[in-house]
């Protein structure tokens, strides 16, 4: 999932960017990792299982986060469940930073992570730095302009997709303060490699994310 929020010393993530870096991977450009036209994971219903996919679970979300997915759709089975795949995984995300306190070892986190990968280890650590800085998130998250490739083997896909996190805000748990990006930007290009596990599943497995790659010429 997620800009990504950026690893910083844990004694600035307070007043760093932890909403720029660790989805799972690293910013290879300069730092470190809505379903149906565009479904909102809204907080009632937040979010439910993807569409062609009865047997994903039903992740829940705060009412103070917001999951969109813009024409997050293939005509192509497999491919439509790489794209299911992604979105679980950005609301397992959401899920675990949401709790209180974070929780990197959410049951939903080796649901769509692949354990021993480097998408798993950051989004461990991630977490984790969201838990010692007492921080959380608040906001609309826009993912959008996905793109999917299944390979030949059936075994490994990509799917590179943009994210728009400028209504997003990282806060104090406890006071409810809005903590200081140090390196703001708007829109960020993540590029994941999903493989799929022994029960069929469709795990990400690497996640790299790129600046300036994404414009808001993909928002609806």
């Amino acid at each position: 999932m997620v800009r990504q929020f950026r690893s910083a010393t844990l004694a600035a993530v307070a007043a760093a960017a932890l909403l720029v870096s660790a989805c799972g991977g690293d910013d290879s450009g300069s730092s470190d990792d809505k379903i149906e036209g565009a479904e909102k994971s809204s907080p009632a219903a937040s979010p439910s299982a993807p569409d062609g996919d009865a047997d994903a679970p039903e992740i829940k979300l705060p009412q103070s986060v917001e999951l969109v997915f813009e024409d997050w759709e293939s005509e192509n089975p497999e491919e439509q469940a790489v794209l299911d795949s992604g979105a679980q995984r950005q609301r397992a995300t959401y899920e675990a930073i949401t709790q209180d306190p974070p929780n990197p070892n959410s049951e939903y986190i080796p649901l769509y992570n692949m354990k021993g990968t480097g998408a798993w280890t950051s989004l461990q650590d991630w977490i984790g730095e969201f838990k010692d800085a007492n921080a959380t998130v608040e906001g609309t998250f826009r993912f959008f302009d996905p793109e999917v490739k299944v390979a030949d083997n059936g075994f490994t896909a990509t799917l590179r997709f943009c994210s728009d996190e400028r209504d997003v805000d990282q806060k104090n748990r406890e006071t409810g303060k809005v903590l200081t990006q140090s390196d703001p930007y708007e829109y960020v290009e993540y590029r994941t490699t999903l493989q799929k596990n022994d029960e069929g599943v469709w795990q990400t497995a690497d996640v790299t994310n790129h600046r300036d790659e994404c414009n808001a010429s993909g928002l609806s």
